[in-house]
């Protein structure tokens, strides 16, 4: 008798290595087979040659089955030539892919260089995916009616746009339809109409000008339905070359020219609506208006004449000092002030009006050191950071406002202009001086929120005052850290045990770090969160927040926590993004606010909506 001996690790290994290969075989049968399913498959010298094969092929399957709905709003294209359209359908199908790779199954065999791809992905999962397309098309013009409702017209233009074109690549966009105001609106015709409308009723006109080295400083009033916008995008053409992108704010614009403006009668404007230095914000917007083709609205095109309105001429003078409360509406004709709650101290800030002022000529004349005296250390410091981003100039003579606030006097604002050598895009900002009182001295600046945001916090009467202007104070110096990349103060107003994290719905999940309606947390430490902030700032010429829609909340105890919801736009100068901002904050101290969690989102959660201070 004779016995032979098998290693085992051989043997277990052909015992598993078969039955795969049986069963890849055997699958991929099934599935061709099938009508259930969409399928590709691909060769290739490397796994991700046969695999962008495979994809091609699955996508081309795709492409072939939804080519005749898209033919309903696109029937031009087919006219004019069939194998451009074909080639139309499969490029905009392809915007679907990053989703589609989601719920694509793969198998692979074989070895180098004759690799093997098998892609598969069932029909209902496609569906799926044109259904959450055809969702965020719906997101995208809600979003877009909030922001005009209340004059943010750059965010208005921004989310009609993409929506449009999000529509451009959904296979039922021609005859998709929405409820708006109590009626039901074909998106296809009804979004046209609508950017078309926010530019009838925009005005442009000049309100003033300012010399500085051989270049004119316009001064633009911009306004929406008779209000001033909230923010409004656009650039300007200087009779050679057209502007950055200037981001105007609280209906505060600029334009510049050099040399003898005598030759100009008027200023051309282009009205931003295509954003498209934003569409890296959301990859799905940004693969679209990659392949579809550009709706041009030719009313984006304006000039606004060079006369100067005395209806919109600047305040100077006395007018120069309004007594008021940040955000609050105020008279520039004198000193006359409306709805100033009686809780808040007031006063004539005549006696700091000469410091502003050398504070300004400073600015102008970029003579920084000249000015010193006038601001405490920490204070000094924070200014030079302020006049180095983004190469500062003051836009505009500003009316002061004056609030006695804690132990200082809070200055309502002046307005600036920040523009970056390595980036195509221009702010406008409003600078609040923080004055101590015992010294006489500046000792903070920071960015304004926009009024909007200003008024929607001071709306909540049911407490002090004090509390609210302390909700937006902590909030601009919370905005102005992140631009002047002031790590330390980042640092210092985060708690040390602080919960940062980001989160998301799982069904039935039973795990650690659970919030209620089964939100997954997965958290930060402040040492990460602080870590990888400096990177950011180190390789990002600027960083810039702004933030619109906010929601606040008080804890039910410990005096004064709350809740801030805000919606946010991310700028730096490699990266942005969009989402939702939410930070729980100890404001008992206010000069030492304390972060205790952030998180942040970047779309609302179909589930469970946004964080707020009862998740916690």
């Amino acid at each position: 008798m004779f016995f032979i001996r098998f290693d085992t690790r051989i043997v277990g290994f052909l015992l598993l290595f078969v039955p795969v290969i049986f069963m890849q075989a055997q699958t991929v049968e099934q599935v061709k087979q099938s009508r259930d399913y969409y399928w590709g498959e691909g060769v290739g010298k490397t796994l991700s040659l046969a695999d962008e094969d495979a994809l091609s092929m699955l996508i081309g399957g795709i492409s072939a089955h939804v080519e005749s709905s898209f033919s309903v709003h696109t029937k031009e294209v087919s006219d004019n030539n069939k194998s451009d359209f074909k080639q139309y359908v499969n490029s905009v199908v392809k915007t679907y892919s990053n989703a589609t790779i989601k719920n694509t199954e793969i198998l692979s065999w074989g070895e180098e260089p004759n690799v093997h791809v098998f892609r598969f992905v069932k029909k209902s999962e496609v569906y799926k995916i044109f259904a959450e397309r055809k969702q965020k098309i719906r997101d995208f013009v809600e979003i877009a009616l909030t922001a005009e409702a209340k004059y943010q017209v750059a965010d208005a233009l921004r989310y009609y746009y993409w929506a449009l074109m999000l529509l451009q690549s959904h296979p039922d966009g021609g005859s998709l339809t929405m409820e708006i105001a109590g009626k039901e609106q074909n998106l296809a015709v009804y979004l046209p109409l609508q950017i078309n409308a926010i530019f009838d009723n925009l005005d442009f006109s000049v309100s003033g000008k300012q010399f500085d080295d051989n270049i004119t400083h316009y001064i633009l009033q911009i306004s929406y339905k008779k209000e001033a916008v909230v923010n409004c995008d656009y650039s300007f053409s200087n009779g050679r070359s057209w502007s950055m992108v200037i981001s105007a704010q609280n209906g505060k614009g600029i334009a510049e020219m050099a040399g003898d403006t005598a030759l100009h009668k008027d200023i051309p404007l282009k009205i931003e609506y295509a954003f498209e230095n934003e569409w890296r914000i959301d990859n799905e917007v940004y693969d679209v208006l990659h392949k579809v083709d550009p709706v041009i609205f030719k009313k984006s095109y304006r000039k606004a004449p060079l006369t100067i309105s005395p209806t919109t001429k600047e305040s100077v003078g006395n007018e120069r000092v309004v007594a008021g409360v940040a955000g609050e509406t105020v008279e520039t004709s004198g000193t006359t002030t409306v709805n100033i709650p009686p809780t808040v101290k007031t006063i004539d800030g005549t006696s700091y009006l000469p410091m502003l002022q050398r504070v300004e000529n400073a600015v102008r004349k970029k003579t920084y050191e000249s000015v010193r005296d006038c601001f405490t250390a920490d204070g000094y410091d924070i200014f030079t950071k302020l006049v180095q981003y983004g190469r500062a100039v003051i836009l505009s003579q500003p009316v002061y406002s004056f609030l006695e606030f804690e132990d200082g006097i809070l200055v309502r604002a002046l307005p600036m202009r920040f523009s970056f050598q390595n980036n195509r895009r221009i702010f406008v900002e409003d600078v609040v001086f923080n004055i101590s009182q015992s010294e006489g001295k500046i000792r903070s600046l920071s960015f304004a929120l926009p009024n909007n945001v200003c008024s929607d916090i001071l709306k909540y009467e049911q407490w002090e005052t004090y509390s609210r202007v302390a909700i937006i104070n902590f909030i601009e110096n919370y905005k102005t850290a992140y631009a002047l990349k002031r790590l330390d103060y980042i640092e210092s107003i985060f708690s040390d045990n602080a919960l940062i994290i980001v989160g998301k719905v799982v069904k039935n999940y039973t795990g650690d770090n659970i919030l209620s309606n089964n939100v997954k947390l997965t958290p930060y430490s402040k040492e990460q969160y602080i870590k990888q902030l400096a990177t950011v700032f180190k390789s990002n010429e600027y960083v810039n927040l702004k933030f619109a829609d906010i929601n606040v909340k008080k804890a039910g105890k410990g005096g004064e926590i709350y809740g801030i919801q805000l919606k946010q736009d991310y700028f730096s100068t490699s990266y942005g993004d969009k989402g939702y901002l939410f930070l729980m904050v100890d404001l008992n101290k206010t000069d030492e606010p304390i972060i205790h969690i952030r998180t942040w989102q970047p779309e609302k959660d179909p589930d469970f909506g946004l964080y707020d201070i009862s998740n916690f």
